[in-house]
């Protein structure tokens, strides 16, 4: 049985798309954004948790249902003003989250859809059935105490991970500017939350790795290939698909953050569309997509090349759907999706507002929640915009 309910911005009402949506025991939401009349983060930040409470509650949930949380926020500061900034919005989101809480992962991107707010979150909730947090021994802390969790174990079978960083247990970069041993860090706190909930590396069906992009593009694209070539050594047999994107990280020292989903023990297949080899760079061994069962996991799924925005987005949807179609299912079957967008900031609002528009055309109504987030750069040269999602079939 699938439920479905609107609760959104007057900006967003102007869209098809449900701010939240239950399939079977899962919840999710889609991006809870602030209205245009708050200013200050405090303000935004109880705004958009009250917006994420109300969103769970509709669905017969609950904020101790909150098993992954995206926190999406702006700010133009450096060094240790960007920690005292997320501190400052974090003391917001404690008064909302409940203890054990959620695997998190919080980004400090370029923008957010509808234009102008400084904070945004998503997330996905698992009712009813036994969850168990995880939290292994060899692990990183945040910077103030929080009831975030490392990760989540649902039914013995799915396995959150939040998003890890190369941090000591206060919060403080560790090798900091170093790539190599920042992604080794990182993936080693992945493992261990696999390990803890009984999983391992051929379970993961999606890697998603922010990196930073501190404005050259050539240099960002290089810390991400070396953070891939990382990660690749990991996979020999089962290899998941791939979320890049670039951003602004949280931590002074940072390069990067890495978090994960992984599925435990049932049949799966690599989705391959026709022809779907050469939607990727020739370096990229990583899969496009997966199917557990039910569930469709798709990577991030671009169409690069120097076209528009419109017509890379109308490009990457039509392999999305192609993908879809390899796993005998279509667009009424995606029940969450992300877009990142990468671009001039001065045509930050047109950019977001054609990107709604363009879904529309693909989604039907009322049946796919969505996030739309404007990143400081995305993998491949000329790309504007990037896909990724859940499907479930049989609903």
């Amino acid at each position: 049985m699938t439920d479905i309910a609107a609760v959104s911005t007057k900006e967003q009402q102007r869209w098809a798309f449900p701010q939240v949506r239950r399939v079977g025991s899962t919840i999710y939401v889609g991006l809870q954004v602030p209205g245009a009349e708050l200013s200050s983060i405090e303000d935004q930040t109880h705004h958009v948790f009250k917006s994420l409470v109300s969103a769970l509650e509709s669905q017969g949930g609950s904020m101790s249902d909150l098993t992954k949380l995206h926190t999406y926020y702006q700010f133009e500061g450096e060094g240790r003003d960007v920690t005292d900034y997320w501190e400052q919005m974090t003391a917001v989101r404690l008064q909302y989250l409940a203890n054990p809480g959620p695997a998190a992962t919080a980004l400090r991107i370029a923008g957010l859809w509808p234009a102008g707010p400084l904070i945004g979150a998503d997330g996905i909730g698992e009712v009813g059935g036994a969850k168990k947090r995880i939290m292994p021994d060899h692990a990183w802390d945040w910077s103030i105490p929080t009831p975030f969790s490392q990760g989540w174990l649902v039914g013995d079978k799915k396995v959150y991970v939040g998003g890890q960083i190369s941090a000591d247990r206060q919060g403080k970069a560790l090798a900091a500017g170093d790539v190599v041993a920042q992604a080794k860090n990182a993936l080693e706190y992945i493992r261990h939350v696999l390990m803890d909930a009984g999983s391992n590396w051929d379970d993961v069906v999606t890697l998603k790795i922010a990196y930073q992009h501190t404005g050259d593009d050539t240099e960002s694209r290089a810390l991400l290939q070396e953070i891939i070539k990382q990660a690749e050594e990991l996979f020999p047999n089962n290899k998941p698909a791939l979320i890049p994107f670039g951003v602004n990280l949280l931590y002074e020292g940072l390069v990067l953050e890495i978090d994960a989903l992984a599925v435990k023990g049932s049949e799966r297949r690599a989705l391959n569309a026709p022809g779907s080899q050469t939607w990727k760079a020739p370096e990229d061994n990583f899969e496009i997509a997966w199917q557990v069962g039910d569930e469709i996991y798709l990577g991030g799924i671009s169409a690069p090349g120097g076209a528009s925005l419109d017509a890379q987005l109308e490009a990457s949807m039509g392999r999305v759907g192609e993908t879809l179609r390899a796993a005998s299912s279509d667009f009424g079957d995606l029940v969450k999706l992300n877009i990142y967008v990468s671009g001039d900031a001065k045509s930050a609002a047109r950019d977001m507002e054609l990107v709604a528009g363009t879904l529309e055309n693909f989604l039907e109504k009322g049946k796919t929640v969505v996030s739309i987030v404007r990143v400081e750069a995305l993998p491949r040269p000329g790309q504007r915009v990037q896909v990724d999602g859940v499907a479930v079939t049989n609903q």
